[in-house]
């Protein structure tokens, strides 16, 4: 016999109840309520399981009203459950006689993405004896449940005793993923197949209730306010906040919900984006107050003796140099700048770790020139090194020595230290910087720019090879840190989109390539699915790398060409399913993609959302420190 269900739908809203259970069999949102359907056609419940009154587990309901605004339904012991569309947005959930130990459950399907919780209070980080729960987490009410592709649920409670336990489950077929020949660590080949398990909600209270409402509230998409509302920012509206996956047991920001951010080397990406935020929005609120922490954290446990930040020294003993010189020690210091834009009394106290690890990248200028080496020789990759795996965000490649991404996140940190010592009165601190800054713009040019193909070079081998690639970011950067005119810049970047014209790139929907031309076979890995030729960061397309060369495009006034690629951006992210956990699977992650769009990443970013900052900064001309034209 087929269970019998009661449906209610508007824009934002629908859910259905099976009721013979008296549970919630399907739900589904969307925070923006516009016309895509995905909430009537997508469940987040987990099928045969979904949202039920702890009482009625053991009792099933014997008596129910059901009508177009409300669901009853009441067990034998007179336990009942009143599901109540209040509005277009919201479900008020009535219950009587709740249990103290199981409230109410509900276990939401994460095929599409793991949800992402984010509550005020830090959660408090449980023990399963469950070997697929890979999160046991405490948390306390109010809950803002962020579902990537879909939206939020604001979930309250009319008692301040509820509180709720998440477990992140694991599907047991979809666990120990191996991703492929040479990929090592923790972040590759210890996979968790969270897309296919759940993330099961259970509400509890600490001492027993006669009555409690539980109040599930869709709320609007969140991003900064602006200038104008078009659809055409519809990509922005719902994927600004993918950008903020958290970790569950460390409460902070990274890549994942797996990775922990921590002296990580994309630290800083969050900071750009958390300087634009809509102030009405708590979110916004809650998710800087976490990035504070996080900040205090890499500087507190992941810096060493000598001032280098790296998340290789996390809970390591600091006597030992265990780091590499990659983005992390400057990332940090932009970071913390990046703070006192809207903390300046927190951002202070944290001053002397920044002037450390400035004082560490000072020292990597091992030649006097004002451009800083890495330790890393950068004339093959896996070229033998005591620091492990060379690399900076564009790991797949030989970047060593004269890095030129590194030296520009370096440029920039120095720069915006400098600006806040001044602000705090520490002026003879920040002279010492802004020397060496001087220095380095002197000989910047000289250094980098490749008179054959008239771009600039990636990095410079301790061999003293030239390695140049067409890397897209090693114009674009320098456009944006002031450091190439602009009447150059906009001839390198001129010289840039014809080379993607004549390489087939298209309207560049899917993203923008790191690299232009094909990397040599000593300057990467051999991982065919990753490494060919249009493939990951061998030339393939991604959505990171277009903050730093659309805003860099505005910059040099090529306006029209930079909204054709940034709306065209914008409307394949509307569109498509973007997921901001970890992917199943090698090469089927879409943070990557071919020029003709297949995927080609292996562990979905969220960093992959950096380029929606282009609309502010770059079609705007909003000021933001990483900008200093």
């Amino acid at each position: 016999m087929h269970p019998i269900y009661s449906y209610f739908n508007s824009d934002f809203l629908s859910c259905t109840f099976e009721k013979s259970k008296g549970r919630i069999a399907w739900l589904g949102i969307e925070s923006g309520g516009r016309d895509r359907d995905k909430h009537a056609s997508y469940n987040l419940m987990l099928p045969g399981y979904g949202g039920v009154f702890g009482a009625f587990k053991k009792n099933k309901p014997v008596s129910q009203d059901v009508t177009d605004t409300y669901a009853y339904f009441e067990n034998k012991n007179g336990e009942s459950a009143k599901y109540i569309f209040a509005n277009d947005k919201t479900i008020n959930i009535e219950l009587t006689k709740p249990i103290k130990n199981d409230i109410f459950s509900v276990k939401f399907a994460i095929k599409t993405a793991p949800p992402t919780i984010w509550t005020e209070k830090p959660p408090k980080k449980l023990k399963s004896r469950n070997p697929l729960v890979l999160f046991k987490t405490e948390y306390a009410l109010p809950l803002m449940v962020h579902f990537p592709d879909f939206g939020r649920i604001e979930i309250t409670a009319s008692s301040s005793d509820v509180y709720c336990v998440e477990e992140l489950v694991q599907s047991k077929d979809f666990t120990g993923l191996d991703l492929g020949y040479m990929n090592h660590g923790y972040s590759h080949n210890r996979m968790h197949g969270l897309h296919f398990g759940s993330s099961f909600l259970t509400f509890k209270s600490k001492n027993p209730l006669e009555n409690v409402e539980l109040t599930f509230r869709v709320m609007e998409e969140c991003y900064p306010k602006l200038p104008e509302d078009s659809e055409k920012f519809n990509g922005l509206k719902r994927n600004w906040i993918n950008c903020f996956a958290m970790n569950r047991e460390l409460f902070d920001l990274s890549d994942n919900i797996y990775f922990h951010g921590t002296g990580h080397l994309a630290i800083n990406m969050k900071a750009d984006m958390l300087q634009m935020v809509n102030e009405d929005d708590i979110q916004f609120k809650i998710v800087r107050k976490i990035y504070e922490k996080q900040i205090e954290r890499t500087f507190k446990q992941c810096q060493a003796y000598d001032g280098e930040v790296s998340v290789s020294f996390f809970n390591r003993p600091k006597e030992k140099n265990y780091g590499c010189s990659v983005d992390s020690t400057p990332g940090a210091i932009i970071g913390l700048t990046g703070i006192s834009n809207w903390n300046l009394n927190f951002a202070k106290k944290l001053v002397p770790y920044a002037i450390k690890a400035a004082d560490f990248i000072l020292a990597q200028d091992t030649d006097n020139d004002g451009i800083f080496e890495v330790k890393f020789a950068g004339d093959y990759i896996g070229q033998p090194s005591e620091y492990g795996w060379q690399g900076n965000w564009w790991d797949n490649f030989a970047f060593g020595h004269k890095d030129i991404f590194f030296n520009y996140l370096c440029h920039r940190a120095l720069r915006e230290l400098s600006q806040l010592l001044r602000k705090l009165g520490m002026n003879k601190e920040a002279e010492k910087y802004e020397n060496h800054l001087a220095k380095f713009d002197a000989n910047f040019l000289d250094t980098f720019y490749n008179p054959e193909t008239e771009l600039m070079a990636g990095w410079i081998s301790r061999n003293g090879k030239v390695h140049d690639y067409g890397f897209t970011f090693a114009v674009a950067m320098g456009i944006n840190e002031g450091l190439i005119p602009k009447d150059l810049g906009k001839k390198m970047i001129k010289k840039l989109l014809k080379i993607m014209d004549k390489e087939c790139y298209g309207d560049l929907r899917f993203g923008i390539p790191g690299n232009v031309m094909p990397i040599g076979e000593t300057d990467t890995t051999c991982w065919p699915c990753m490494t060919d030729w249009g493939r990951y960061e061998n030339g393939g397309l991604n959505g990171m790398n277009g903050y730093h060369f659309l805003t860099a495009m505005y910059n040099v006034g090529l306006t029209k060409e930079a909204d054709d690629i940034l709306f065209a951006i914008l409307n394949t992210y509307e569109k498509d399913m973007t997921h901001s956990g970890l992917m199943p699977g090698y090469c089927q992650s879409i943070d990557w993609r071919t020029p003709q769009g297949v995927p080609c990443g292996y562990n979905y970013l969220a960093d992959n959302y950096y380029f929606l900052l282009s609309v502010y900064t770059g079609k705007y001309g909003m000021k933001h420190p990483s900008v200093n034209i």
